[in-house]
């Protein structure tokens, strides 16, 4: 799995405010009220990941006391912060559109407050996308040295780009 570029998500970010703001502001459906609880929840999403991720760092490093980590639990995590990065984008920028879309179209106070609701929670999602990112770069492997294998001058190394072939073993290795 690659490592997520800052690209992508400012694409996603970018893509999903126009396309929220769009529909809102072409569209002008009757919207429900924000609930106060939004910016909250995904504040505590964000919390909550942070929590998970300084927690499995410190198993990563071995700290005392910790338990020793997974591989495959390692593997789940990467997934993970790939998820939360994309998704905290997505929301990012779905919500930035609503609010956008409030404040342009909207003088009532119950709509701007609204907007505020929903720029919280944005802003909230941007921390859900910065959790990510940091678990994605906890989880990272550090790069081997030139003797071992996978590194590129290494057995089984070929560069970067190079697939991932393990060294060739037993009596036709010699």
């Amino acid at each position: 799995m690659t490592p997520t570029r800052p690209a992508v998500l400012v694409a996603l970010v970018l893509g999903a405010l126009a396309v929220a703001a769009g529909v809102l502001l072409l569209a002008r459906p009757s919207l429900p009220a924000v609930p106060w609880t939004l910016p909250v929840a995904l504040g505590t999403v964000a919390a909550g990941l942070l929590a998970a991720s300084l927690s499995f760092r410190r198993r990563l490093r071995g700290a005392p006391g910790a338990r020793p980590y997974d591989p495959l639990q390692a593997a789940r995590m990467v997934v993970l912060a790939k998820a939360c990065s994309h998704a905290g984008a997505v929301l990012a920028g779905a919500y930035g559109g609503v609010a956008l879309a409030l404040v342009l179209t909207s003088s009532s106070p119950a709509r701007r407050a609204d907007a505020g609701l929903s720029a919280l929670a944005a802003l909230a999602a941007l921390g859900v996308l910065a959790v990510g990112l940091l678990l994605e770069r906890f989880c990272r492997v550090p790069p081997s040295g030139p003797g071992e294998p996978g590194a590129p001058g290494g057995p089984g190394g070929g560069g970067p780009g190079a697939p991932d072939v393990p060294a060739p073993r037993g009596p036709a290795a010699r």
